[in-house]
């Protein structure tokens, strides 16, 4: 073996004593190095315990306050228990089959947590855990782009100081969650080329959402102009396949359509989008200017302080997202506070640790960083749910009067009854295969593919308990109380809680 020496000193040839003389001392120091190697990433890991912890708390006091609402929290809570349970996964909650609703697989990877612990409570703290993780990628590739654990661990860490991320994390449980983590790493893999990372990512990315390929096919562009065409363009058609298959097959198989969604797409859809922006553009452009949407897209990019402005092809990958949440007129999609915005917090935070990389400089890298890491604080402060912002989360302790009123009249109600329940309480009743959010089935509202809205429903005979406040202050509502109660009678009836049951038949 030929030792490489200083330019002062020779090359030596060393012999096989020589190199295993060598080899120990090495070995032994790398032996040492190891530890200390390790203990450079606890920051980071510290970071992601410390937000998973947070959340995971907030969110399920949030719950057992009876503060999560049937949409979305009971839809995907009776889903995943119902596939546990080995039952088809029609979730009455909205009147829908769970994957026709929207074409999220990748649920079926919670059916084992429901076997072991089959509680509400277990979606939010998967939720609090999932995003947590996505700081990992935007670690990995900060690392390898800049060289250094320590700026590395400060961009992981504003991206936990996100607003979006953070709301999207209150916002009861939704699918996306599995998208934030899957998409840093399909990014990762793209960036410092694994392709086998790059493909079972995006394979799962699909299985999140029928509409995952808006991310997707931006993506296998960028991997067919920047790494390997074959395989971008690959990806760029499974894309598109799977999403023409979801939404053709899938979906219409279920619910007779393609999408429930179209009606979100301004001026009357696709065509009528395109025929307006060419013959009217000014009326999009004042479209694009109302219900506060440049104020999101501050909102979105503020926290990197725009530095993904450096080099912005990585971060261009979610201008597709970007671009549908501002074009719909479904307000939620153009909030921050919604799960809408959550798949474009890691491209954000991919995009700038990216280009950020591209600086020359190690002055210029520490300061576009330290931009970063201002900008991620002052947005937490202003728009975030961290003890630091200004906006404090209320909700009802479990010692508060009402909740254990609630919870009281709720253990009257048997576990396998057909009930239909208040909104918030539905959540925390819906293990069970029919649950209907009040007042459905008695007058039916976002219930099917709301056909019949304002309808009584066939199966209304069927409810066997109704568990809702004793009085409402929407007159729609309290119409519809008036209207049953002759057909039932109260079991419990504690404060303004009360549980109905159906009076048995007269005798004839």
């Amino acid at each position: 073996m030929v030792i490489r020496a200083r330019v002062d000193q020779p090359a030596v040839l060393a012999d096989a004593p020589a190199r295993r003389r060598l080899s120990r001392p090495r070995a032994a120091l790398a032996g040492h190095r190891r530890p200390v190697g390790l203990v450079r990433h606890l920051p980071v890991v510290a970071l992601m315990v410390v937000y998973a912890a947070f959340f995971s708390h907030l969110t399920v006091a949030v719950h057992r306050g009876y503060g999560t609402p049937a949409y979305d929290m009971g839809v995907f809570d009776q889903g995943v228990w119902l596939l546990s349970r080995f039952k088809a996964p029609f979730v009455t909650v909205m009147g829908r089959n769970l994957f026709g609703d929207h074409t999220s697989f990748i649920l079926l990877l919670l059916v084992p947590l429901y076997w072991v612990y089959p509680h509400t409570a277990a979606l939010l703290v998967v939720q609090s855990m999932l995003l947590a993780l996505g700081a990992l990628p935007v670690y990995l590739l900060a690392r390898e782009r800049l060289g250094s654990t320590a700026l590395a661990t400060v961009l992981a860490g504003a991206f936990l100081l996100s607003p979006a991320l953070q709301w999207g994390n209150l916002e009861q449980f939704h699918p996306e969650a599995f998208l934030v983590p899957l998409i840093g790493f399909a990014i990762y893999a793209a960036v410092t080329w694994r392709p086998t990372l790059l493909v079972v990512t995006v394979a799962l990315c699909l299985l999140v959402k029928e509409d995952a390929s808006l991310f997707v096919v931006p993506l296998g562009l960028w991997v067919a102009f920047r790494r390997d065409r074959k395989v971008g363009l690959s990806l760029v058609g499974a894309g598109v396949i799977y999403t023409v298959f979801a939404t053709e097959v899938v979906v219409r198989s279920l619910l007779g359509v393609a999408t429930l969604y179209t009606g979100r797409i301004p001026f009357g859809g696709v065509g009528g989008l395109v025929r307006t922006t060419v013959r009217k553009p000014g009326q999009v452009w004042d479209y694009l200017r109302s219900d506060r949407r440049p104020f999101y897209v501050w909102q979105m990019v503020f926290p990197a302080a725009l530095a993904f402005g450096r080099a912005p092809e990585v971060a261009a990958i979610g201008l597709l997202v970007l671009a549908g949440n501002l074009v719909s007129n479904f307000p939620y999609q153009h909030q921050i506070i919604y799960h809408y915005s959550l798949p474009l917090v890691p491209v954000v935070a991919m995009g700038t640790a990216f280009a950020i990389g591209a600086l020359t400089s190690t002055r210029w890298r520490r300061t576009a960083v330290g931009a970063v890491a201002v900008c991620s604080l002052w947005a937490c402060l202003l728009w975030g749910i961290f003890p630091v912002s200004e906006s404090r989360i209320s909700y009802a302790k479990t010692t508060d009067q009402q909740i254990l009123d609630i919870a009281a009249v709720q253990r009257a109600l048997p576990p396998d009854a057909v009930v239909s329940a208040y909104y918030p309480y539905v959540s925390h009743v819906d293990h069970r295969t029919r649950v209907y959010m009040w007042p459905t089935p008695f007058r039916a509202e976002y219930w099917g593919t709301w056909k019949q809205e304002g309808q009584r429903l066939p199966f209304a005979d069927q409810v066997e308990y109704v568990f809702i406040p004793d009085h409402f202050g929407d007159p729609g509502d309290q119409a519809v109380l008036d209207r049953i109660r002759p057909d039932f009678q109260v079991v419990r009836h504690i404060g303004d809680i009360v549980l109905l049951q159906r009076r048995p038949p007269p005798h004839l």
